[in-house]
């Protein structure tokens, strides 16, 4: 009750005063850990805390805090509590036996930057306790009352009211002030001893923090600082040093902790309460994250043969970068010659795009052929009709390559109208090209096909096409046409060049390849009346030699049609 009674005296805005002075003591304790002490934003940090002490002290006196486990109370409210041991500034307190805490009119910024020095940082074993080092820096408007200043017989026995003990903290306090520093006092050894469960709990613990990598202690600070900041400009400024921080570890090869500045900056981003402005920087520093020089480096750690990177963390760092990134990330796919990561950004940007192709279109139009063939690739993968539009606009590109992997994916798409289009390869300018088309159309028997390839045999420039194209348009034709192709087979195969034997055998060579892939009686027939017109030479032991060939075909279960 008597605790009560003193947390109604004290007023709403002397509680907010003691609140803010003691979060902006942890906001500089953790500036003092991460800044030089010429950097602008802990100086704006010091100087705030400072104006603020100040105004405390005139206006209420005094600001004496006392001293629990985990919390710090101001005339019995609470105004800070962590119950993390490793960052808690009371357990630090605490735990080196200091009870009260006071801070008197007159107390300088750097007499408040030198006690958070020693109480704002966990301190390593090898270094003196709190005590000491509070002692050894003679704070003149700072003090302190440890355990045993407690063991005044006064506070020891009831006291009949809270005034009779807040006068004799007065009296102690004033002695105390009146004389030098005392030496700093032990710790009775019975206040040290742990419990069995205590103990566990320390070991584990000390284990954990030897497996700790500082860097995460970094990332939380940064992004526990930007999650609370106000200040446009303060804002700015550590979005911008979290992105730069970002941009670095992705050139180091560590995903795993870029992913996580990535994943805070993509959520703090998306939340309702953050400002249109902030959102746009925050937005701004993501995209930035990949540029030409960050790929470069990249792709050199993803194609090392030593590299340890988890492609699972890779794939969704990408995937949170997304569209703004979406030119950088076809720039990483384009460079990679590891397969299997040229899969995963593939992957990626199938994903990004499935919704909305046309993102991908101004790739289309680069001057680079190896980034278009792959943006065809990622568009056949998403096959939407209209990304199979923005493919067949790249039937008549440029580059051979890109007409090929064009041809690629029309060889592989289901869609029967797509199919079309691969007889506008009969007319590329690429000999390669046209017999890739030809055999397309061969193999899949698309009966459309037929007339073009007709067209062919009786085109002006069929005798200058290469013999192996010829052959193909032959083997098309044979399967195509079937037994409606006999009689222009039969012409081809029967025609004569009374001095020019080198083109009476290739006209027999390819007429016998059509006629390879008709499986009929009819077909058998006129290779018998071709070897009796045929009076030997080379000529005739091709057409020996095909008549068995189809004979053998016919004696097959399933070789006649």
């Amino acid at each position: 009750m008597e605790q009560a009674v003193e947390q109604q005296e004290v007023g709403k805005e002397e509680l907010a005063s003691v609140t803010q002075i003691v979060l902006g003591m942890i906001k500089t304790s953790k500036g003092l850990r991460i800044y030089l002490p010429n950097n602008p934003v802990l100086i704006g940090f010091i100087s705030d805390l400072g104006t603020r002490m100040t105004v405390h002290l005139a206006r209420y006196g005094e600001l004496t805090l006392d001293v629990e486990q985990f919390a710090l109370r101001y005339q019995g409210a609470v105004v800070y509590e962590n119950k993390d041991p490793k960052e808690s500034m009371a357990s630090r307190l605490h735990a080196d036996g200091i009870r009260t805490v006071f801070f008197d009119q007159g107390v300088e910024p750097a007499e408040i930057v030198a006690f958070l020095g020693v109480v704002g940082f966990e301190r390593p074993s090898s270094d003196d306790d709190v005590v000491t080092q509070l002692w050894e820096r003679n704070l003149q408007h700072i003090g302190y009352l440890t355990e045993d200043d407690f063991t005044d017989p006064y506070l020891l026995r009831d006291a009949e009211n809270a005034d009779q003990q807040r006068d004799a903290l007065e009296r102690i306090r004033q002695e105390l002030v009146q004389q030098p520093p005392p030496p700093p006092r032990m710790i009775p050894k019975h206040l040290l001893m742990l419990s069995a469960e205590e103990e566990a709990w320390l070991r584990k613990a000390v284990d954990f923090e030897g497996r700790c990598n500082g860097l995460d202690d970094v990332i939380g600070i940064l992004a526990a600082i930007l999650g609370e900041i106000q200040e446009p400009e303060l804002f700015a400024d550590f979005t911008a040093i979290l992105g730069n921080l970002t941009v670095n570890l992705v050139v180091a090869g560590d995903i795993a902790h870029a992913l996580k500045l990535a994943q805070f900056l993509d959520r703090l981003q998306k939340l309702p309460t953050t400002a249109p402005e902030q959102r746009q920087q925050l937005a701004a520093a993501l995209a930035a994250i990949l540029s030409d020089s960050t790929v470069q480096v990249l792709k050199v750690a993803l194609d090392s043969s030593e590299a340890s990177i988890d492609y699972v963390q890779l794939k969704e760092l990408l995937l949170i970068l997304g569209i703004p990134s979406l030119g950088a990330i076809c720039e990483l796919l384009g460079r990679v010659e590891k397969l299997k990561v040229r899969k995963l950004i593939v992957e990626v940007l199938v994903e990004l795009g499935q919704d909305n192709p046309a993102v991908f279109e101004p790739f289309l139009s680069d001057p680079r052929w190896y980034l278009v063939r792959n943006v065809v690739l990622i568009l056949s993968l998403i096959g939407t009709p209209a990304a199979l539009k923005m493919i067949l606009g790249l039937i008549s590109h440029r580059e051979p390559r890109i007409r090929r992997e064009v041809l690629g994916f029309l060889e592989r798409t289901s869609d029967a109208k797509a199919k079309t289009y691969v007889l506008k390869y009969l007319r590329d300018e690429s000999s390669a090209l046209r017999i890739k088309a030809l055999q397309v159309l061969t193999r899949e028997r698309l009966p459309f096909a037929l007339k073009p390839v007709v067209a062919l045999v009786g085109a002006d420039d069929f005798q200058e096409r290469p013999l192996e194209e010829k052959k193909e348009i032959f083997l098309a034709l044979g399967e195509l046409g079937q037994e409606s192709v006999l009689p222009m087979l039969r012409e081809q195969l029967l025609k004569r060049y009374w001095f020019q034997k080198g083109n009476e055998k290739e006209s027999v060579q390819l007429a016998l390849l059509g006629l390879g892939r008709i499986r009929s009686k009819a077909a058998l027939e006129l290779l018998e009346e071709a070897r009796g017109q045929k009076k030997g030479g080379e000529i005739r032991s091709m057409l020996d030699q095909a008549i068995a060939s189809h004979a053998a075909r016919q004696r097959t279960p399933g070789g006649a049609r």
